[in-house]
């Protein structure tokens, strides 16, 4: 009755920690012995991952298995939950791991990689352990693992020399969909500039490179611009109600984006402030707005001009046509 009482705990135990346990906790939080840990194994209750690593039988499939076990690696003898309760437990996953579980680029993640507070050496295939700094600031939870924040994330690759397109493509991707503010990314990549062929702590000059190799059209290289600047927007609204846009310093990319294309009042409305900004004008179509000279912007199929000028010139048409 002991044995069964304490595989029913050790089960227990794993389920909590999503399906995978170690033996140093199974024997310290239930008693079990080693051998007891083998009879669960030969009965197909567990199954033997590696050594000293144990997953519950005929449990759904986990598609990050290969990272947990990782990380549960790296200090096998306190449990989960006790670990994320620490400011840093022991160590997150991180560079090309964190980005793929963040969905960030196209980044082939063939091995998992973590970074640990200490001198850390697994012997567990395909895992790289990297020493570093760590903060509680430096990681979220992502899927019941710790990893490494976006903007944490992009220091890495760029400390690790990541190609600069796949870097491009992380970078992107945590603007655009909001991941990570224009300043969180100006100060990952600022410290590597020089290692990429910039001037030493050009963070803008690197990140609008990245942008535009990225393909992102100019009008978010603008608008990423503006919200470094610490400006403040207004968008006009549909109707004769004016909006106006919250602190620049805390508005994210994906926020710009979706106030630009509500409505062409709202879109002209930023352009001008835009304009104001960057001390130009849209007033002229030959003006020279200097957004284009950074990333070309696409081209919609109609051949229409996406650029402030070429709206603002549509907006007008509609007018006169609506007073026809």
């Amino acid at each position: 009755m002991r044995s069964d009482s304490r595989a029913a705990q050790v089960v227990a135990l794993a389920a909590e920690q999503g399906g995978v346990v170690t033996s140093r906790q199974a024997r310290a939080m239930t008693s079990v012995s080693v051998q007891q840990l083998k009879r669960m194994v030969d009965s197909g209750v567990l199954e033997r991952l590696h050594h000293g690593l144990y997953r519950l039988a005929r449990m759904p499939e986990d598609v990050h298995l290969e990272e947990r076990v990782a990380w549960l690696a790296l200090d096998p003898d306190v449990v989960v939950w006790e670990r994320l309760d620490q400011p840093v437990p022991t160590g997150v996953l991180s560079h090309r791991t964190a980005a793929g579980l963040h969905g960030l680029g196209d980044l082939d993640a063939d091995v998992v990689e973590l970074t640990a507070i200490r001198r850390i050496r697994l012997s567990l295939p395909g895992v790289i352990v990297h020493r570093g700094v760590l903060s509680r600031e430096d990681w979220q939870l992502v899927d019941g693992l710790p990893v490494t924040t976006p903007a944490r994330t992009i220091g890495d690759l760029a400390a690790a020399g990541t190609d600069a397109g796949h870097l491009a493509s992380v970078v992107r991707d945590a603007l655009t969909r909001g991941q990570a503010t224009v300043e969180e990314v100006l100060t990952a990549l600022a410290p590597h500039a020089f290692d990429y062929g910039h001037r030493a702590l050009d963070g803008q000059g690197f990140l609008e490179v990245l942008i535009a190799q990225a393909g992102v059209p100019a009008t978010t290289l603008a608008l990423a611009d503006l919200a470094r600047k610490n400006t403040t927007t207004t968008a006009a609204g549909a109707t004769a109600t004016s909006v106006a846009a919250p602190d620049a310093a805390q508005l994210s990319i994906a926020a710009l984006m979706k106030a630009v294309t509500e409505s062409p009042q709202a879109r002209d409305a930023l352009m001008q402030s835009l304009a104001a900004a960057l001390g130009q004008s849209t007033a002229s179509p030959d003006a020279d707005t200097g957004v284009g000279e950074t990333a070309p912007a696409a081209q919609p199929a109609d051949g229409t001009s996406t650029t402030g000028s070429g709206r603002t010139a549509r907006s007008a048409r509609s007018a006169k046509t609506a007073d026809r």
